[in-house]
């Protein structure tokens, strides 16, 4: 199975650490517009595996978009026709806080439900225009067909649903268990 994880700068690292983690043992493959160092939010660098334009849809099961400041991507016409050609062959994508807005703002959210930004339905916050044309929940997680989507705050059940989402979470049980424990819940 092979997961990209798509690297821009100012991307929250954070959001996507624990997809990292609990699909450590898959091809994890790091992809970007550009070959490139790039850095986090938090102020990490990251290196990149391939660039957009080499990779083969065909080979990718999932691609997860972090959140971050979506204005400079969302217009890259190179991003947009990847992902729709994803989406044409019933791949997975996923976008969280940011990475929703992204995916909102390249258009393939139109008519989609879903959710995104830090916390949920913020109409204040200048991203939340690329929403207009998506039916915005204010839940943490959103699936619509192959489309995951989530609040920023909700890191840890994005990533366990999509291990659900990929099959590979075993019991519904263990699933909980482990949102349960990442959350420190008792």
């Amino acid at each position: 199975m092979n997961i990209a994880l798509f690297y821009y700068d100012g991307f929250s690292e954070f959001e996507i650490v624990l997809v990292g983690l609990l699909f450590r043992k898959l091809n994890l493959l790091a992809i970007a517009p550009e070959n490139r160092e790039y850095r986090s939010e938090e102020g990490q660098r990251f290196c990149v595996d391939q660039v957009l334009r080499d990779v083969d849809p065909d080979s990718l099961d999932l691609l997860v978009i972090p959140g971050g400041e979506p204005e400079p991507i969302v217009y890259n016409r190179e991003l947009k026709s990847f992902v729709e050609n994803l989406i044409a062959k019933q791949k997975k994508v996923a976008g969280i806080c940011g990475g929703a807005a992204v995916l909102a703002g390249l258009g393939v959210l139109k008519g989609k439900q879903c959710t995104g930004l830090s916390s949920g339905k913020n109409p204040n916050l200048p991203c939340y225009q690329y929403f207009s044309e998506s039916v915005f929940l204010d839940d943490h997680v959103v699936v619509d067909g192959n489309i995951i989507t989530a609040q920023g705050q909700a890191y840890v059940e994005f990533a366990f649903e999509l291990v659900r989402q990929m099959g590979l979470g075993g019991k519904e049980k263990q699933i909980q268990a482990g949102i349960k424990w990442f959350r420190n819940i008792r």
